[in-house]
């Protein structure tokens, strides 16, 4: 038991930026339930963001605006910008329309191009909109469903790392390569049954946005996939953190979709 709770401490504290104090041993245990974690931050993200939305549109007046921005600015909180840096170092290096060697440089170095500026701008200005209007013209109960954005885009992030390729022997994403198997995709599985699961018996009328959402996380997952390896060879830390970040992005436009389309 210590070990599970180990690693979900591990989890909290490489993922997101809630203090945690006590010093945790690292050892293949621990690693590997830190790793089967992942997607419940996620979930413990998208209830906080939720919640928040919940009590700012129910008991106070604050703009619709303001809400937005900091809902966004929230998300980049919870994670400390982590995989934020992983979305522009893989842009850096795809638009250099280098070889892969060249690439994977390109990706280590700490200095950040032009292109993962623009990128991230566009990122995060286009997640800010689809926030926007999700507020704006949802009821309540519909935004339950931004519960699994976060959750989704980390089992994501999950799933590329127990059953990827690695690019490259060193580096963050490699740590992990020797205590993780593919067995441990079933949690990641288990995740999402459990959670969309507990969200449908909730609210029965959430039934279709929630399986489109999880189908749409898959498909970008793997179109996602098939472009990391085209385009370094392998996953790295930085390809499962743009994975990552893409993966929410994406989630928002679905759910934004779903509104105009009348299916929420």
């Amino acid at each position: 038991m210590k070990k599970i709770i180990d690693g979900l401490l591990i989890a909290l504290q490489f993922l997101t930026t809630i203090p945690f104090h006590s010093q945790i041993e690292w050892d293949k245990d621990c690693a590997k339930w830190s790793v089967r974690f992942f997607p419940l931050v996620g979930l413990i993200g998208g209830i906080l963001i939720a919640a928040q939305l919940i009590l700012l549109l129910e008991y106070t007046h604050v703009s619709t605006v303001i809400i937005a921005f900091w809902i966004l600015f929230f998300g980049v909180l919870y994670t400390g910008g982590l995989h934020l840096d992983g979305w522009m170092d893989m842009s850096d290096a795809i638009f250099s329309y280098r070889d892969q060697e060249r690439k994977l440089e390109i990706m280590s170095d700490s200095r950040v191009g032009a292109f993962g500026v623009i990128s991230l701008l566009f990122l995060l200005g286009f997640r800010f909109l689809f926030i926007y209007e999700i507020i704006e013209f949802s009821s309540l109960h519909q935004l339950l469903l931004i519960i699994l954005i976060p959750f989704l885009a980390k089992a994501a992030l999950t799933a590329l790392l127990i059953e990827g390729k690695f690019a490259k022997s060193t580096g963050m994403a490699a740590a992990y390569k020797d205590v993780i198997s593919k067995k441990d995709l079933r949690y990641v599985v288990g995740f999402i049954v459990l959670v969309s699961g507990v969200m449908i018996m909730v609210d029965f009328s959430l039934t279709t946005p929630i399986m489109i959402l999880i189908i749409a996380s898959i498909f970008l997952y793997w179109f996602l996939k098939s472009i990391i390896y085209k385009e370094f060879g392998g996953i790295t830390g930085d390809t499962l953190g743009a994975l990552a970040e893409g993966e929410e992005t994406f989630l928002w436009l679905v759910l934004w979709l779903l509104h105009y389309f009348a299916m929420v």
